[in-house]
Order: C-alpha cells, then sequence, then structure tokens
C-alpha cells in the first residue's frame, strides 16, 4: 500500500496490519460460533442421554422386579429374590427341581413325592394354626391353592429338619412365588423370629399383615 507524501513522493504504509486485525475479526466471529455450536451440541446429546436413560429405566421397572440382597439360602441355591406388585418370587426358580405335592397336612406342612419317596415337609419360617384354632381352616386351604400340584423346595442352612424329622425347607410355587412369604403377607401365618436366612423379609411380612389388619389372623386383632 503506498501514499504520497508532501513533496509529492509516495511512500509505501503495509496494509498488513489492518488485514491482520480483519482476520483476528473473522477468527473471533468463527471461534465464537463453533464454541456455540460445541454448547449446543453437548447440551442436546446430555437431555437426549438423560431422556432415553429415564425411559430405558422406566421400561426396566416395568420388566424388571426389585433386587434385594440374597439371603444365604437363596444365593446357595443359584436363585435370587425379587420383590413384585403381588409379593416375593425366587427368580430363576428352575433350578430347584419340581415335587408332586401328596396331602395338605395343613397351613405349614405338607407331604411331597420326591424320586419316589414321600416326604413330610415343614414350611420353613412360618407358623399357622393348628387343627382346632381359629383360622386354621383358611391358612391350610390357603396352602393347598397357592401350592398346587407341584412345588419347590429350597433348602434353609442352618436346620434342615426339625425335632420329629420332618424336612425343613422354604416352599416355593411352580411359578417362583414364596409361598412361606404369601402366608405371612396374607395374614394367615406368624414370622419364625429365631433363625433362619429369610427370618427378616417374613417377620416384615407379618408385621405389615398386622399393622394392616390384613387375613384371617389379624383383621379382628
Amino acid at each position: 500500500m503506498t501514499r504520497r507524501g508532501a513533496r509529492g513522493r509516495r511512500r509505501y504504509e503495509p496494509d498488513w496490519p489492518l488485514r491482520l486485525t480483519r482476520s483476528r475479526r473473522r477468527l473471533g466471529r468463527t471461534l465464537l460460533v463453533l464454541a456455540v455450536g460445541i454448547v449446543l451440541t453437548t447440551a442436546v446429546t446430555a437431555l437426549s442421554r438423560r431422556d432415553r436413560d429415564s425411559a430405558s429405566g422406566t421400561a426396566s421397572a416395568l420388566r424388571t422386579p426389585t433386587a434385594t440382597p440374597l439371603a444365604t439360602a437363596v444365593a446357595a441355591s443359584g436363585a435370587r429374590l425379587a420383590l413384585y406388585p403381588d409379593g416375593w418370587r425366587v427368580a430363576g426358580a428352575d433350578v430347584l427341581p419340581l415335587v408332586e405335592v401328596e396331602h395338605i397336612v395343613d397351613g405349614d406342612t405338607l407331604d411331597v413325592r420326591a424320586a419316589q419317596t414321600v416326604l413330610r415337609v415343614r414350611v420353613y419360617g412360618i407358623d399357622t394354626p393348628e387343627r382346632g384354632e381359629p383360622c386354621f381352616r383358611e391358612a391350610s386351604e390357603r396352602l393347598a391353592a397357592l401350592a398346587g400340584t407341584t412345588v419347590r423346595l429350597l433348602p434353609e442352612p442352618a436346620r434342615p429338619q426339625d425335632r420329629s424329622g420332618r424336612e425343613l425347607r422354604y416352599l416355593v410355587a411352580a411359578d417362583g412365588r414364596l409361598i412361606d412369604a404369601a402366608l405371612a403377607r396374607e395374614g394367615l401365618a406368624r414370622a419364625w423370629t429365631k433363625d433362619g436366612s429369610l427370618r427378616e423379609l417374613l417377620v416384615a411380612e407379618e408385621t405389615g399383615a398386622r399393622a394392616a389388619r390384613r387375613g384371617c389372623l389379624w383383621q379382628s386383632g
């Protein structure tokens, strides 16, 4: 770039500072646009991920029951406990073999046939009314309904048998429902509080039924 001086001579004046200033301005505007674009893209991506995770979590909650800490007995069997809207179930209960129900003795005792042998099983962790006591019929009939024709037996490591030689087992319906918890939840059984891997669960079910005055045992209590 040239300009004429006072005496008419041409004087050279570099124009690169002006071009540099203009270039810096353009670069600044470009960087600003890029920065805004990056911020907007990051925000949209985060919102999309949150919505996707939320939807996935909702769908998962509808499909998957709430998992609980594994009790010793359940962990030993390879299954796990899970809470459904209608009560406790043993997820993966098919690892436990099915046995045939031969006879319902009362609300917490039944005879089953396993390997051509009839065993008397005392349902572990609960106590139901004895014959002649109030709610005996209701508890016995409910056990029969929950058990159906086949059940699964879940061992309790603490005590495999009682003093009478009966097999002590948690009782699992063919569909995975934990029958012990169902009877306590429905106000038809009291929880055994002295021992057992599922003691706290069963005590909580009885406590809830008692507080709500639910079932034959607590309706008039």
